[in-house]
């Protein structure tokens, strides 16, 4: 499941103490000069520094892991690991405040709560409360009236005080719902930090510690059943639903929905090279949701100590249903999978594998009222109700990674008809998609399997100066479209520099979600397949009889795969590619392969072709793409960033075309 890499770091980093001569304090103040370069500036961070934040990490000491972990590693199997699991949950909660949430106060030994208010409407009684001494959070619980002489303790669905209609919704199954001022633009947690002035904490876990104080005075509230109170939330409430459930065992179940990246979506599976939230974006447009020095691991996600599928691991064995939807570019559903698979080995630990539910559902992050029943529908299951009928996920091969030793030159290079050979097996057959690719809503340009071809034109309207092929990393929810941006989209700049840019979803993105490479196929197989009739589509369209490749992280490694082919029968031949950071840690062969980046890139030395470097990537070995680069004859040019494609990256590929490329036409 995971991929830790061996040998020299990926991303640049020396050893410990003992291979590079530094004390930890020297390698912090390396780091941490290093990252201040490369973020984009923060004011929240930078006065947080400036205030005595710490240094960056100590990344040497802490392991590099690119794949998700076993949260029970190391545990004895049954009623052995099952006695060890407390203790083993309280340093892995130890861990996500060290490094995530920062702290929040203990638990009380009693939490005060005064009724201030009762009203009755509807047949529903609303009683306002607040909760507190010396610090107040009010929250409202509202209770289905019972027949008269009828005395009934029902579940109560705790939520924050913007997830009114899913209040509603509880309360029309019977459930009762406790709405708590602890949400953006009613938030009583922001005066409850300040009753703590020692404490250091993210917004996130301010809340969470307040719907636990909020489940203080339910617990001998009239009228509810304080064994089945459910927590949840959606975005970021569904990221605070977790993390109360992570510290709190007396929820009973929890709900998250399109909680993201640190809520049900592992940093390190949905970064930068995913055109994913990431570490970064998620610091910057959000500074005060997790504690400050979170920032520290932009581009490190892969050096966390602990990551999503711990935090869902933490709930075991309560009922947790994480839904996700599949047109979400908050999240990306392999990452949510690979988390949910990940964490269900702690709650299979206790007797419990069946108590953790992921739901994709339609759609992008809004969750409509279907979604809220499906919520409900599980709850009811799970907290006593009847049993649902669970229709099972569908079994796909499982594809391997681009292994990291497979980029470095290998014992003997493999040329021509042998490299072809041996591409093709990695690669496995194109051959029919196991779910057909859907039919587009309007007739346009698109490929004799029919996947939808766009072609950006120049701001004239015109061909252009040159066709360019644009292949970026399949964002799940919205294709070749990045869901997140730190500059202008890439093939939006080339279309206003005067190029035609070709474009199209990757196998398993955007609207060809459901689609899984055929019998003896790869995700990789179909790309490439699929990379050579999208220019030859666009070519036909454009009048341009060649095609420049400009290629990112999954996409860039396409690129070389196509290179190495070379055009076959009716596509269009290669002019030269500009490829950024050739490397993707995402399952996507059929095969290991017998061939290497460097063998890839000899096939490209016979035209014009860059490679450009990030100085630390978590995918491939410190100097690793440096090596392939020599080997080939090919030129790299080193970044002095993460695994990215940040706007000054951009930029050097525009650049670069404009100096390599066909000039464009004299006006």
């Amino acid at each position: 499941m995971t991929q830790t890499l061996s040998g020299r770091p990926a991303d640049g980093l020396d050893g410990l103490d003992g291979l590079d001569g530094r004390s930890a304090a020297a390698r912090r103040r390396r780091y941490t000069a290093e990252l201040a370069g490369a973020l984009p500036p923060s004011e929240p961070f930078e006065a947080w520094r400036a205030s005595g934040g710490e240094l960056a990490p100590d990344f040497a000491r802490l392991p590099a892991r690119t794949g998700l972990w076993s949260p029970v590693e190391g545990l004895p199997a049954g009623a052995a690991g099952a006695a060890a699991w407390p203790a083993r949950r309280t340093v892995r909660r130890a861990r996500w405040r060290r490094w995530l949430t920062g702290t929040t106060p203990p638990a009380p030994r009693r939490t005060p709560v005064r009724v201030t208010g009762v009203t009755t409407a509807g047949g529903v009684e609303v009683r306002d409360l607040v909760v507190g001494d010396g610090w107040s959070v009010r929250a409202r619980l509202l209770l289905p009236v019972p027949a008269a002489g009828v005395r009934r303790d029902v579940p109560v669905y705790l939520l924050q005080s913007s997830h009114g209609p899913w209040a509603e919704a509880a309360l029309a199954r019977g459930w009762g719902a406790c709405l708590v001022s602890a949400a953006d633009g009613d938030d009583d947690t922001e005066a409850v930090e300040r009753a703590f002035p020692s404490l250091v904490a993210g917004r996130l876990a301010w809340r969470a510690w307040a719907l636990s104080r909020v489940l203080d005075a339910l617990t001998d509230a009239p009228g509810v059943d304080a064994r089945r109170v459910l927590v949840g939330g959606h975005s970021r409430n569904g990221k605070t639903a977790l993390l109360a459930a992570a510290t709190d065992d007396r929820f009973a179940g929890v709900v998250s929905s399109s909680s993201g990246v640190l809520g049900a979506v592992p940093a390190r599976l949905c970064t930068d090279r995913h055109f994913g939230e990431g570490v970064e974006l998620l610091t910057r447009y959000y500074p005060g949701w997790y504690h400050p020095g979170l920032r520290w691991f932009a581009g490190r996600e892969h050096r966390l100590p602990t990551d999503s599928h711990e935090l869902l691991a933490l709930a075991a064995p309560r009922p947790v249903f994480v839904s996700v939807a599949v047109a979400d570019p908050v999240e990306r559903v392999p990452a949510a999978r690979a988390a949910v698979d990940a964490a269900r080995e702690a709650f299979t630990l206790l007797g419990r594998g069946d108590a953790l539910e992921l739901a994709l559902r339609p759609g992008g992050h809004r969750a409509d009222e279907s979604a809220v029943a499906a919520q409900l529908d599980w709850a009811q299951s799970v907290l006593g109700g009847p049993p649902r009928r669970r229709v099972p996920a569908p079994v796909v091969p499982a594809p391997l990674v681009w292994p990291a030793d497979r980029v470095r030159p290998g014992p003997r290079p493999v040329r021509g008809a042998e490299l072809r050979g041996a591409v093709r097996v990695a690669l496995g057959r194109a051959g029919r998609p196991v779910v057909p690719v859907p039919r587009a809503a309007e007739q346009g340009l698109q490929t004799a399997d029919g996947v939808p071809v766009t072609v950006l034109r120049p701001p004239d309207g015109g061909d252009g100066r040159g066709l360019v092929l644009w292949l970026g990393p399949p964002c799940a929810a919205t294709g070749w479209q990045a869901g997140y941006e730190q500059a202008e989209p890439l093939p939006a700049q080339l279309a206003a520099a005067g190029w035609s840019v070709a474009c199209a979803d990757p196998v398993g993105s955007g609207p060809r979600y459901g689609e899984q490479p055929g019998r003896g196929s790869s995700p990789l197989g179909r790309m490439t397949a699929d990379a050579g009739a999208v220019a030859a589509v666009a070519a036909a369209a454009t009048g341009h009889d060649r095609v420049w490749l400009a290629a990112y992280g999954t996409g860039a490694l396409v690129a070389l795969h196509v290179l190495a082919l070379g055009a076959g029968p009716g596509e269009v031949p290669v002019a030269g590619a500009v490829l950024v950071a050739p490397s993707c840690g995402e399952p996507l062969l059929r095969t290991r392969p017998d061939y290497t980046v460097a063998d890839l890139l000899t096939a490209a030395a016979d035209r014009p072709t860059v490679v450009f470097d990030p100085a630390w990537d978590p995918e491939t070995p410190a100097g690793a793409l440096a090596a392939a680069c020599r080997a080939a004859g090919v030129p790299r040019v080193p970044l002095v960033d993460w695994h990215r494609l940040s706007g000054a990256t951009r930029l050097a590929v525009l650049d670069w075309l404009d100096e390599h490329g066909p000039r464009p036409a004299p006006v």
